[in-house]
């Protein structure tokens, strides 16, 4: 005899129509029926078999009794978690119901259950802000965009109308600076935009955080020895082992020292050291600088935020540092900027410099 297999597949779509409850029901009352099918098999005596009925009636009982209570421990919360998931949803894809989406809290179960409601409010919770970000971002690009494009259009509409060569050339550089502009905030703007989608396919590998420090020293040592400024490492003989990207972290602490140079004048100095700290890796960047404004220090990380002086103004997006950030955290990371002080707990002391700090997981 030969099973029919499209009749089985219709056999289970058939039964997968059926609630989850009923689907625990259906199964043990079968298993419970088998069973006594059996034994009556074996004990086909007359009155022996009178009373296995009756214990099977009262077994059946028992079963969906049972099965029902299993069925209610099991569905009520998935059906609660699917309700929320499609809360304020439509066949059109429309949300009907503002606001966020509302997981239930079903923690403090240790089942798998506990661990999918778990699981989707972190979902929910991550999707949530990263909306929010990305609206935030998207302000935040209008805003700095309409800036150079109203000095574009003022200066364009000037041109028209000036006749002298020194007031025409003026107007050219001012338009030359305004486009170079727009064309680093753009290049910025994408890159920032692609970083968590880059950093989600790129690879984590171990590699020596020394020896990748010491090479972007050596790189960056011309631009400083250019401005004047002394560029001075402090690194540990052992090597700085990481598990992260590579190239990624490369650019933070190429940002940093960059930083700290372009605030630097001539004579100053730039001071880049490492250390292991217990299970963390510590990169610091000190510069002989101006120092950071005390109300900036809690807004350098910032989108679009620059602190520079009116003759550094445009060259810089103010998206670098905000970059770093979500690099070294996304690393497990953190990031965070101070003044060096005479006297730290002193806070009206005058700067003798800045400092940003780095602490990786090793």
């Amino acid at each position: 005899m030969r099973t029919d297999p499209a009749g089985l597949r219709r056999a289970r779509l058939s039964l997968m129509r059926v609630p989850l409850a009923g689907q625990i029901v259906v199964a043990n009352v079968v298993v419970l029926v088998v069973v006594m099918a059996g034994v009556v098999t074996l004990y086909p005596t007359p009155p022996l078999q009178g009373r296995l009925w009756l214990v099977f009636a009262a077994a059946l009982g028992v079963c969906i009794a049972l099965s029902l209570v299993l069925a209610a421990a099991i569905t009520r919360p998935l059906a609660a978690l699917a309700d929320a998931a499609e809360i304020g949803r439509v066949p059109g894809g429309r949300t009907i119901a503002p606001g966020r989406v509302w997981i239930p809290d079903l923690s403090d179960r240790p089942d798998e259950i506990g661990r999918l409601s778990v699981a989707l409010r972190g979902m929910v919770t991550a999707l949530c802000d990263r909306i929010d970000a990305n609206e935030h971002f998207a302000a935040d690009v209008s805003h700095e965009i309409k800036n150079p494009l109203a000095s574009l259009r003022s200066a364009v509409g000037s041109l028209r109308m000036i006749t002298k060569v020194e007031q025409r050339e003026k107007l050219l550089d001012v338009i030359d600076h305004d486009v170079r502009r727009l064309t680093r905030l753009v290049s910025d703007i994408s890159a920032a935009s692609r970083l968590d989608s880059d950093l989600v396919k790129e690879e984590e590998e171990p590699f020596n955080l020394r020896k990748t420090l010491i090479n972007l020293t050596d790189h960056l040592a011309t631009q400083a020895q250019w401005k004047g400024v002394d560029l001075i490492t402090d690194f540990p003989d052992q090597p700085l082992n990481l598990v992260g990207i590579e190239a990624r972290l490369a650019q933070v602490f190429v940002n940093l020292i960059t930083n700290a140079i372009s605030f630097c004048a001539a004579g100053d100095a730039v001071r880049i050291w490492a250390r292991k700290r217990d299970n963390r890796v510590l990169v610091v960047v000190e510069d002989t600088g101006p120092g950071i404004p005390e109300q900036a220090l809690s807004k350098v990380f910032l989108r679009f935020y620059s602190e520079r002086p009116d003759s550094d103004f445009g060259n810089h997006s103010g998206l670098g540092l905000a970059i770093s950030k979500q690099i070294v955290e996304a690393h497990g990371g953190v990031i965070w900027a101070e003044n060096i002080r005479a006297d730290e707990a002193d806070l009206r002391a005058t700067p003798l410099g800045a400092r940003f700090v780095v602490g990786l997981p090793v």
